[in-house]
């Protein structure tokens, strides 16, 4: 039978009741009994149990989504996350904007929308943040460190700033859920690319082609990658290296290891940067490097590994545009201390990159589509003079590029075909 009006709230209030009394029990051994991060998935499975148990002692046939509303809540009631839970355990929700007390939004399905905020005062948010830095280990967020990033056990990223020096004070969680999209179906079925392009993918990751991912902020490269580097055969051994760890590879790829970086303690001591741990990774024995982002000194050691050993490796990088790429490659690598002549870095690029996948964000009547915009060949055109070659103006491929897909068993002319349709 349905659930009676009034029975909903009594319903919750013994949902609640047990499972504080089980947190209790479990908790009480503890020299805090306060539920922590590690605590999160257990507590979770937890609350699910009791609530299908108090269904089946009320008789009561709840629909679905009914029982996993109260779920959800008695969950968030019992953790630090409150109403936030709501969001975080929505598969289609895409960011969560807090601003202060006042408001937030959420990023669901392309749209932004406005949603009561989660907190009704700030200490509840801060203690928010606190419970995930608590389980990060490095991670702060105190007068003194009033800004922090750290990645969430789901795989999510979160900003928070405190006030001030924002007003007021700040927290944005942008989900990398990454059973979101599994594979380039899932990305075309979403619209992000279209079908036909899927085979050529799949011969680039096959091939070994060195393949960078660019575009704007927020316009999906990291989710790309993952997709791509799941492509990646179980036979080779991957090692990603990251700021924020949001890639998760090591948990799909047999032969993967995830490097992350890790900013100063207060002492000013401890940090290990993006070149570091590429210099580390070579001596891993990687048949391909994934860098997370590339954005200092660290984009030459990425180009001497992709010519020597490592082809096959894939990377993102900010720029607004295909043609802009390549010549913010040259100036991140020039950043290097040991960096040769321009001329020697543009080459290095030209012999080296064969393909720059470029993502972009459209928006119209608020809907916001993540697309991969074009698909750029990069031709060395000698003297040091790399471009990139949009696909759809190509009337051939670079020789290098098309030995590599032959090679992976795609017939390169089908390339020419399909920049044409």
């Amino acid at each position: 039978m349905a659930i009676a009006a009034g029975a909903g709230s009594e319903l919750e209030q013994r949902v609640r009741a047990s499972v504080e009394l089980q947190l209790a029990g479990r908790l009480g051994d503890r020299a805090s009994t306060r539920v922590s991060l590690a605590d999160q998935d257990w507590v979770y499975q937890m609350v699910g149990r009791v609530v299908a148990e108090e269904h089946r002692l009320a008789g009561l046939s709840a629909q679905a989504e009914d029982s996993a509303a109260l779920w959800r809540r008695v969950f968030g009631a019992v953790t630090p996350l409150g109403p936030l839970a709501e969001h975080l355990v929505d598969p289609d929700c895409e960011e969560i904007r807090i601003n202060g007390t006042r408001t937030c939004f959420v990023l669901r399905g392309g749209r932004r929308f406005q949603v009561p905020s989660p907190f009704a005062d700030e200490e509840a948010l801060v203690e928010l943040v606190h419970w995930y830095t608590d389980g990060a280990g490095t991670a702060r967020l105190d007068r003194s460190s009033p800004m922090v990033t750290l990645t969430l056990p789901d795989g999510s990223r979160l900003h928070a700033a405190l006030s001030p020096p924002a007003r007021p004070l700040s927290v944005t969680i942008r989900r990398h859920v990454p059973s979101r999209f599994r594979d380039l179906s899932d990305l075309a079925t979403a619209g992000f690319l279209p079908a036909t392009v899927i085979p050529f993918l799949e011969a680039v990751i096959r091939g070994r082609l060195n393949v960078l991912v660019a575009g704007g902020t927020g316009t999906g490269k990291t989710t790309f990658v993952r997709v791509l580097c799941r492509l990646i055969p179980d036979s080779e051994r991957l090692v990603t290296i990251e700021d924020q760890a949001e890639l998760h590879l090591w948990q799909d790829l047999p032969d993967c290891v995830s490097l992350e970086a890790r900013a100063p303690n207060t002492e000013g001591r401890g940090e290990i940067g993006i070149q570091q741990l590429v210099r580390e990774a070579l001596r891993m024995s990687p048949d391909r490097i994934v860098i997370g982002e590339v954005r200092g000194a660290e984009a030459l050691d990425l180009l001497d590994a992709m010519n020597t050993g490592h082809p096959g490796s894939v990377c993102t990088i900010h720029s607004e545009s295909p043609r802009d790429t390549l010549p913010r490659l040259s100036r991140l690598a020039l950043r290097n201390p040991a960096a040769p002549r321009p001329e020697a870095i543009s080459a290095e690029i030209g012999r080296t990159v064969d393909l720059v996948l470029h993502l972009g964000v459209s928006s119209r009547d608020g809907l916001r589509q993540r697309q991969l915009r074009s698909i750029g060949l990069v031709r060395d055109q000698g003297a040091g003079q790399p471009v990139v070659e949009d696909l759809g103006g190509v009337d051939a491929i670079p020789d290098r590029v098309a030995a590599k897909l032959e090679a992976a068993g795609f017939d390169p002319g089908l390339l020419v075909e399909l920049g044409r349709g």
